[in-house]
């Protein structure tokens, strides 16, 4: 059997054992008897290799562990910069506040 059959067999069990389970999520649901087990797939599901073909999975891994402890990093640089930028609206609303408060005095008291 060719790879490419294989991997349309898994997918298909995958599917079917999709539907069943919602099948009888809809049946527990709706308070109807749960539906009678839908018969065992055609091929059994094989084991799934993340890893592209012809690389080495422990290199693959190495490599998506350093994408991911990058975008961590990011993560952490991302919190530190909303603070900032909060800190900063702060500071200015609060000049504008005070800017706006000395105007609407200057204006009263030097307008009569």
């Amino acid at each position: 059997m060719s790879d490419r059959l294989n991997e349309l067999q898994r997918q298909r069990a995958l599917v079917q054992e999709h539907l069943a389970w919602l099948e009888r999520e809809i049946a527990h649901e709706s308070g109807a008897p749960a539906p009678v087990a839908s018969p065992a797939p055609a091929a059994p599901p094989r084991p799934v290799s993340l890893a592209p073909r012809g690389r080495d999975p422990v290199a693959v891994e190495a490599e998506a562990d350093a994408i991911l402890q990058q975008y961590r990093d990011q993560s952490r640089n991302v919190k530190q910069d909303v603070r900032k930028g909060c800190f900063l609206y702060f500071v200015l609303a609060f000049f504008v506040l005070g800017v706006a408060v000395a105007a609407l005095y200057f204006y009263t008291t030097h307008h009569h």
